[in-house]
């Protein structure tokens, strides 16, 4: 079987950059297209936990009849709808606050209910911690000059 560890790792590295340049633009109050780097944040936060949640359905699918399936993927589909409808506040400031709740939850829901099995459980997971602390903090160095 091959392994796919250095692709998973290269797109998750590079997953992550677009919040690093959104979260400098935020921090040094500029914009990009018209947009601030706050607003940019934000929707790209919605697209990430957009994802992390369609992963997680496309798990529950794969996987053997799981007894917390549906626990799963209605956690997943509110966390994404939330997400979404965050977007619509008046306040950007706000929306970063529900996406990092949203990636936070996200992440409990997974480890919590979603068991792993494979043996890459461990790579999978530290990769998921470390992406999600990362992000969590991103999260927080955004929201930090407005609160």
């Amino acid at each position: 079987m091959r392994s796919y560890k250095p692709v998973v790792f290269t797109l998750a590295t590079l997953s992550i950059l677009p919040l690093f340049f959104t979260t400098y633009l935020s921090l040094v109050n500029e914009s990009f297209l018209g947009k601030s780097g706050i607003t940019l944040f934000a929707t790209y936060g919605a697209i990430v936990l957009s994802f992390l949640g369609g992963a997680i359905w496309g798990r529950v699918i794969e996987q053997p009849e799981n007894k917390n399936g549906k626990k799963l993927l209605i956690s997943a589909y509110f966390t994404m709808t939330a997400a979404w409808v965050s977007l619509l506040f008046i306040t950007p400031e706000l929306s970063v606050a529900f996406l990092l709740l949203g990636l936070i939850t996200i992440f409990w829901v997974e480890v919590r209910w979603l068991k792993q099995p494979n043996t890459d459980k461990s790579y999978h997971f530290s990769l998921h911690f470390g992406l999600t602390s990362l992000a969590s903090i991103l999260h927080l160095l955004v929201l930090y000059p407005h609160y």
